[in-house]
């Protein structure tokens, strides 16, 4: 895949991540708990847990569990 085609393919990605992710949000907030990275990846998991081979789930997983750069 050029950079260009990835470009794209990630830019058509981001709408959807960015729905699991403040979905995740909203949740913490509502239950009133921390909002960390690692409390967001297991909110994605609990809230999308029959979801888990979707595109933007897992996107959203591998932006949270990424290591500190």
């Amino acid at each position: 895949m050029d950079n260009k085609s990835e470009f794209e393919f990630f830019a058509g990605m981001t709408p959807g991540v960015v729905i699991v992710l403040g979905t995740c949000v909203m949740q913490l907030l509502t239950e009133e708990q921390e909002i960390t990275r690692g409390s967001m990846a297991e909110m994605v998991e609990a809230l999308y847990c029959n979801d888990m081979d979707d595109l933007a789930v897992q996107l959203a997983l591998d932006v949270l569990t990424l290591p500190d750069a």
